[in-house]
């Protein structure tokens, strides 16, 4: 019986390119800005480092921190300096930076991990071999009760 060995590969390899999306959303509440942050697989990004951008100022910090245990973070940004904002989060080489807008809306919500590039070819790769087996499968049923008519 031969061990098919493609699908396993692409179990192992699928492992770290999945486990490390990450989502950011933001709300405004009042007068301040809450992000919260999670990995794909909604473990809060707890303890992540967080960096406050302002639209005047781009370049340089305005605010950093570091989110709670349920991967939170909340600021007051200053609207007379800017009403575009850029947060970023990051832990364990993992993150994402969010553009916020205060103009917009009044309560918005935006922002969250994209697919990299890996992750969507191996999507692509798994639904053309789940076709591919499903098919074969069948074909072979087929055959079989051919063979035996």
């Amino acid at each position: 019986m031969k061990i098919p060995v493609l699908p396993f590969v692409l179990a192992v390899a699928a492992y770290p390119v999945f486990s490390h999306g990450v989502n950011v959303i933001w709300e405004l509440r009042g007068d301040s800005v809450h992000v919260t942050g999670s990995f794909d697989d909604g473990q809060p990004m707890d303890n992540a480092q967080v960096t406050v951008f302002s639209g005047a100022a781009p370049s340089e910090p305005y605010l950093t921190g570091v989110t709670d245990e349920s991967g939170k973070f909340s600021f007051l940004p200053d609207r007379v300096e800017s009403e575009n904002w850029d947060v970023q989060l990051r832990k364990a080489g993992h993150g994402e930076i969010v553009h916020i807008s205060l103009s917009d809306a009044p309560t918005m919500q935006g922002g969250h991990g994209r697919f990299s590039v890996m992750q969507i070819v191996l999507m692509a790769v798994c639904v053309v071999w789940g076709f591919t087996g499903t098919a074969l499968f069948f074909a072979s049923k087929r055959e079989k009760r051919n063979a035996h008519t």
